[in-house]
C-alpha cells in the first residue's frame, strides 16, 4: 500500500519502525536489512542516512562503532556457542550453562573449555562478538522503549507545534505514521493490504502498416478500395512486436527502476503491468502474479489497486491544491475512518500531512494552473500528481518519466518521496526515468534495462553494472550507474575492454541471449518461482486482499467494484468540486449570463412591441425561433471544457476515484443553476420586449 495506504486504512508493514522523515518530510531512510542491527531511534533523533545502504550506524560513544554485517540476529542471540552469550547475559569467562550441561554430557572438547584462558585472535573475536551483542540489545531495547512509549494514541487530537500538526514546522511524517498504527492497532477496524507482482514470459505486440497516409476529406474514398480485402480476412496487418520475454519480479517496499532509451518499451513496460492496454495486446501465455491475485481480477475488480501515472500533470486548472488533494483523499477514504472523525475532517487533515510531507503546504490556497493559467511551479506541481496518486492507496504505482520537466535536484527529491511510500506502506513502485542522477539511482532496490523490447538485465540495483562489466564493458570515471545501464543499448556510447571485441554483444537479441545464460537470470527464476509458490492463485493472500477491500469500501459496494464510494457518494463528491471549480472560474458562466441578456435586449429591440393582430403573426414565429434556438446553442460553449477535462476525468477512473457518468451526473446538476437563471433572464426580457402576451389568463 501506499502512503495513504499506511495511513488510511491501517497498512504498515515492519521498516515503518526503521524509516522516516525529516523535518521539510522529504527526507527517507532506506530500509535496512534483514541482517543488519536494528536503528536506535527515538522521537527526537533525525540522523538518517540519505542516500547509502546497510551504511555503518553510530549506536553509541561508549561502545563505539557497529557495523550492520556484524550485527547479531534475533535467533542468534539466545545462545552463541564459543562467545560466553547466553539469553542475553555475558559469562566472563565464555562458559555458559548450556556448555557446562554439554560438558556434563560429554558434547564439548575440553581444548574449547580453555580457550578463555589462551591468549589468542579468537579471544580478540569473542570480545568483539560481546560488544556487538551488548549494543545491539541495548539498540533495541532504546528503539521499542523510545519508539512506542511516548507515541500519541490519536493524530487526529495533536497539540499544536507538535511532531504530528502538518501544520508546524516541527511536523515529522514519521511520528505521525507511528501514531497512526496506535490507533490502527486499538481500534482493529481496518486490516491493511500491500503489493508486488511477478511476471514471466510476457510478451506484448501491436499491428500496423508498413506505411499509412493522413486521412482527409479528399482521399478517404481510397479506403474503399481495400475495403473488400479486410472484410473477406484478406488484408492482415502487420504484427509488430513491442515486449518479448520478459521475466521479474518486485516484492512489497520495493522500487523497480526502469532504464531504457526512448522506443525500447519503458511506456508499454509499465503500462502492461498496470493493465492500461489499449493499443496493444497482451499475450495469452504472459503469466502475471499480483501477490496471489490474477491479472484479470486485478484490472477489473481492483483496478484502483495498480496505478499507471503519466509523465504529464492533468489536473483542473481552476481548482486550488488544497481542494485538488481533498477530493483525492475523499475519493479513496475508507468507510470507518480512524479515531471516529468526520469524513471531511478526515480527508482535510490527510491533505495537510501529505501536502506537509511532500513540502507545498504553502501553496493549499493556490491555483494547479496549467500552460494557460497561472498557478503552482512546474516541480510543485509534480508534487501534487505525486501526492494525488499516493492518496489513492494503490499498493501497486508505476510512474512513467515522471522526473520530466525538473532539475536534478527535484528528480531525487521525486524519488525520495517514492521511496518514503514504500518504506511506509509496503507498496511496490516502477519508476520509468531518463538520466537519472546517481543519487536518484540509489534509491532504488532493482532495476531493469530494455533495449529495443528486449529485456537484457533484471536485479540488484547495486549490481547491474558489475554485470555488464562482467560482460567486457568498460565504464567510464564519473558516469552514474543509470547512465553506464543506459549506454549499453547504444553502440555509440558503449566502451569495449580491451581483449573483448570479439566477445561482447552488439544487437539486442545478442544482449538478451548473454542475459538468458547468465547466472542472474537462473537466481531470477529460482525468486519467481519462489513467489509463486508464496502467492499462489487466489489463496490465502487474496483472501486477506479481498477482505481488506471490503473493510474499505462503502456499505452497500459489490465486492467487485473497483470503487470505494457508493454511486450517490461519488455523485456528491464531484458536485462538490462542480461548485469549486465554478467558484474558482465563475468568468464562463457569467460571459453566458451576460452574452445571452444582451442578445435578448438585441431581438427584443428587433421586434419591440409587436401589436396584438394578425399582421405581426410571422413576426412572432420568428421571434419564437430565435428563441428556441439560442436556448438551445447557450451550451455550445459547455463543448470546450468538456475535452478539457476528459483526461482528467480518465485519469480519476484509472485511480478508481469515481465512474465517468458520476461526473456526467454531477456537472449536469452543477449547471442547473445557471441553466434555470439564464432561462430565467433571456426568456423574460424577450418576452416581455416583444410583446408576447402582457397580461395573465
Amino acid at each position: 500500500m501506499s502512503l495513504v495506504g499506511n495511513f488510511a486504512f491501517g497498512n504498515a508493514d515492519r521498516t515503518t519502525a526503521t524509516a522516516g522523515a525529516g523535518d521539510g518530510g522529504l527526507a527517507f531512510q532506506h530500509q535496512v536489512p534483514s541482517t543488519a542491527i536494528n536503528r536506535v531511534a527515538d522521537d527526537e533523533d533525525d540522523a538518517y542516512d540519505q542516500g547509502r545502504r546497510g551504511s555503518a550506524i553510530s549506536a553509541g560513544a561508549a561502545t563505539g562503532r557497529l557495523q550492520s554485517n556484524h550485527a547479531v540476529s534475533r535467533d542468534q542471540t539466545q545462545h552463541i556457542n564459543g562467545t560466553g552469550i547466553h539469553n542475553g547475559t555475558y559469562y566472563p569467562d565464555g562458559i555458559t550453562p548450556e556448555d557446562e550441561k554439554d560438558v556434563e554430557k560429554g558434547g564439548i572438547d575440553n581444548q574449547r573449555l580453555a580457550l578463555s584462558d589462551t591468549p589468542s585472535d579468537e579471544t580478540d573475536e569473542k570480545e568483539q562478538a560481546r560488544r556487538e551483542f551488548e549494543v545491539t540489545e541495548l539498540a533495541k531495547t532504546l528503539t521499542r522503549d523510545s519508539t512506542w512509549s511516548q507515541v500519541p494514541a490519536n493524530p487526529f487530537e495533536a497539540e499544536e507545534g507538535s511532531a504530528l500538526d502538518p501544520h508546524s514546522p516541527n511536523f515529522r511524517a514519521r511520528s505521525w505514521v507511528k501514531s497512526m498504527i496506535k490507533l490502527r492497532d486499538a481500534e482493529n477496524k481496518l486490516p491493511g493490504r500491500t503489493g508486488g507482482v511477478a511476471f514471466r514470459n510476457l510478451n506484448a505486440h501491436g499491428y500496423g502498416a508498413a506505411t499509412d497516409y493522413q486521412k482527409d476529406v479528399g482521399n478517404v474514398w481510397l479506403d474503399l478500395a481495400g475495403l473488400p480485402k479486410k472484410l473477406l480476412g484478406m488484408s492482415k496487418p502487420r504484427r509488430i512486436d513491442i515486449l518479448r520475454d520478459f521475466e521479474g519480479v518486485v516484492e512489497s517496499g520495493e522500487m523497480l527502476v526502469v532504464l531504457g532509451p526512448p522506443g525500447s518499451g519503458c511506456s508499454t513496460f509499465l503500462k502492461t503491468m498496470t493493465g492500461e492496454t489499449h493499443g496493444f495486446v497482451v499475450d495469452d501465455g504472459s503469466w502475471v502474479n499480483y501477490q496471489g491475485i490474477p491479472p484479470k481480477h486485478m484490472h477489473t475488480y481492483f483496478r484502483g489497486e495498480n496505478i499507471y501515472s503519466a509523465e504529464t500533470d492533468v489536473h483542473f486548472p481552476m481548482l486550488t491544491v488544497g481542494d485538488t488533494l481533498t477530493f483525492a483523499a475523499q475519493a479513496r477514504a475508507p468507510k470507518l475512518t480512524p479515531g471516529g472523525v468526520k469524513p471531511m475532517v478526515y480527508a482535510q487533515h490527510l491533505r495537510d500531512v501529505f501536502m506537509a510531507t511532500f513540502g507545498i503546504s504553502h501553496t493549499v490556497n493556490t491555483l494547479v494552473g496549467n500552460d494557460f493559467v497561472r498557478g503552482v511551479s512546474g516541480g510543485e506541481r509534480k508534487r501534487v500528481s505525486i501526492a494525488e496518486a499516493a492518496l489513492s492507496g494503490a499498493p501497486l504505482q508505476a510512474w512513467d518519466n515522471s522526473t520530466r520537466g525538473l532539475d536534478s535536484a527535484n528528480a531525487v527529491e521525486f524519488c525520495k518521496t517514492v521511496r518514503l511510500s514504500t518504506e511506509l506502506g509496503g507498496c511496490a513502485a516502477m519508476v520509468a526515468i531518463y538520466q537519472a542522477p546517481q543519487a536518484a539511482y540509489d534509491t532504488f532496490d532493482k532495476a531493469i534495462v530494455l533495449y529495443e523490447g528486449r529485456q537484457i538485465f533484471f536485479g540488484k540495483a547495486t549490481t547491474a553494472t558489475a554485470y555488464f562489466e562482467g560482460l567486457g564493458f568498460h565504464r567510464p570515471d564519473r558516469q552514474t550507474d543509470a547512465d553506464f545501464c543506459t549506454s549499453m543499448t547504444s553502440s555509440q556510447e558503449r566502451i569495449v575492454r580491451s581483449g573483448y571485441e570479439n566477445k561482447v554483444p552488439r544487437t539486442s537479441d545478442e544482449f538478451a541471449a548473454a542475459w538468458k545464460n547468465s547466472p542472474q537470470r537462473a537466481q531470477l527464476l529460482v525468486d519467481i518461482e519462489s513467489y509463486e509458490q508464496r502467492y499462489p492463485y487466489e489463496g490465502e493472500q487474496y483472501q486477506s486482499f479481498v477482505r481488506s477491500r471490503q473493510a474499505q469500501q462503502a456499505k452497500g459496494q459489490r465486492m467487485k467494484s473497483p470503487y470505494t464510494l457508493s454511486y450517490a457518494g461519488q455523485v456528491k463528491l464531484c458536485l462538490w468540486r462542480g461548485f469549486r471549480r465554478l467558484a474558482g472560474d465563475p468568468s464562463l458562466t457569467f460571459t453566458q449570463l451576460f452574452g445571452n441578456f444582451a442578445m435578448a435586449l438585441v431581438l427584443g429591440s428587433v421586434f419591440y412591441n409587436m401589436p396584438q393582430t394578425t399582421g405581426s403573426f410571422f413576426q412572432r414565429g420568428a421571434v419564437l425561433f430565435f428563441a428556441v434556438l439560442l436556448n438551445a446553442f447557450g451550451s455550445a460553449l459547455e463543448i470546450l471544457t468538456l475535452y478539457a477535462q476528459r483526461p482528467i476525468v480518465e485519469k480519476h477512473s484509472r485511480f478508481a476515484f469515481y465512474h465517468p457518468s458520476a461526473e456526467a451526473v454531477a456537472s449536469m446538476l452543477t449547471d442547473m443553476p445557471y441553466k434555470v437563471t439564464n432561462a430565467i433572464i433571456f426568456n423574460i426580457t424577450l418576452y416581455f420586449m416583444a410583446n408576447l402576451r402582457r397580461e395573465p389568463g
